[in-house]
């Protein structure tokens, strides 16, 4: 039985288009503005709303974009247009229609429209006016690109593919996955372990905390609305878009490395602990330095990245609570509270890594519904790995 897996794919715009970019969101921007404007004349004199085919017909050669773009932007209007009075006919009274005017907005492009060629995407204009031309990465998921979004140097596109459903591996050989700041993942299946370092996300995401801490002391000296504050704001603003590329890519190698040591090892059930039940309002149980680490890493999105990638090789993931997990002892069973890296157990002597017992404990705990003492022990050899190789003046300027 097969189903339908929709993947979004995000790629960079190159250099050399940017100004038919620009033009193409600037004319979308004006479109939606159009839009908003007959939507609020109308509602203001209680007059009947155009239909999506009205609106289609009106605009149809008015604006300078490519024909399905301008369906698309009028498609999405109307929907959201729909979206808002449903809400207010339930009772939701604070849902608002559009009514923000947009300079610049993503044009949207419907898969009928684009075309690749020699590995290149091309994204349609109006007529006369040279298609944006994007080069398609190889290592992109495959299937059918059903819809492109033109965002500010990206564009994100939409893609489609048949997958079979996994099939229930109720006898396959199963994995234990412990996910935590200082190794982003420690995955074993009681012979081999894989450590993935987490310390180069970290460093990253603690020199933005120091760089947004001093843009924030000088914007405080600055008046609402002057040309300092201006300035301060778009560095802070670029600084946090660094970062946020970074983590996505340190993320994503992360979730493609765990995978291949389940291939590797003919991995076909993933017991992960289920990290949701983080209690974050007992903030005062932590310190201030773990409540940074626990608040910018982004545990739930590499659990996002973690469940796609193993349904496409029919591995299945199965999170369970993670209580206890890291404090008892694999080989008597003891609880110990563990200060550092290596877990010492105070009844038995057994010593192992911390990460590494948090992990052949997750899996003992989602094979048997339990630990049990001595079935499953944190095995001698580990690797180590990190996700990609942050450099130090990466470090740096992100900070």
């Amino acid at each position: 039985m097969q189903e339908t897996t929709v993947f979004t794919y995000r790629v960079s715009l190159p250099p050399r288009e940017w100004a038919k970019a620009s033009d193409t969101r600037y004319a979308a921007g004006d479109l939606w503005t159009r839009l908003v404007k007959i939507h609020r004349f109308c509602r203001r004199r209680h007059w009947p709303w155009p239909t999506e085919s009205q609106l289609k017909t009106h605009f149809k050669r008015r604006v300078p974009l490519h024909s399905q773009t301008v369906q698309a932007l009028i498609e999405k209007f109307c929907a959201t247009i729909d979206g808002v009075r449903t809400k207010r006919r339930n009772g939701d009274k604070r849902a608002r229609y559009p009514w923000r005017f947009r300079r610049y907005f993503n044009p949207i492009f419907k898969g009928q429209a684009l075309k690749i060629q020699h590995q290149h995407l091309l994204l349609p204009l109006r007529r006369g006016r040279e298609p944006i031309r994007v080069h398609v990465p190889k290592d992109m998921p495959t299937g059918m690109i059903v819809q492109a979004e033109l965002g500010y140097g990206e564009i994100y596109l939409t893609i489609t593919r048949e997958i079979r459903e996994p099939v229930p591996a109720a006898s396959g050989k199963a994995g234990g996955l412990d996910i935590g700041v200082i190794h982003l993942g420690m995955v074993s299946d009681g012979t081999e372990a894989l450590a993935i370092s987490g310390r180069g996300v970290r460093s990253v995401k603690q020199g933005r905390a120091k760089a947004q801490a001093k843009l924030q002391k000088k914007r405080t000296r600055t008046k609402p609305g002057s040309r300092r504050r201006k300035r301060l704001n778009r560095a802070r603003h670029r600084g946090s878009q660094k970062v946020e590329r970074v983590t996505r890519n340190v993320l994503h190698h992360t979730a493609n490395q765990i995978v291949a040591f389940c291939l590797a090892y003919g991995i076909t059930i993933l017991y992960a602990g289920d990290l949701g039940t983080l209690n974050h309002n007992k903030r005062h149980r932590r310190s201030r330095r773990t409540n940074q680490d626990v608040g910018a890493l982004e545990f739930g999105r590499l659990e996002q990245y973690l469940a796609y990638k193993l349904h496409r090789h029919n591995i299945q993931l199965i999170k369970i609570s993670e209580a206890y997990t890291s404090q008892t002892c694999p080989h008597c069973g003891h609880l110990n509270k563990v200060a550092d890296r290596t877990y010492r157990c105070r009844a038995c002597g057994y010593r192992a890594h911390r990460d590494g017992v948090g992990a052949v404990n997750i899996l003992n705990k989602g094979m048997h519904g339990e630990i049990r003492p001595g079935e499953i022990l944190v095995p001698q050899r580990i690797t180590y790995r990190r996700p990609v190789p942050l450099r130090g003046t990466l470090r740096r300027s992100c900070g």
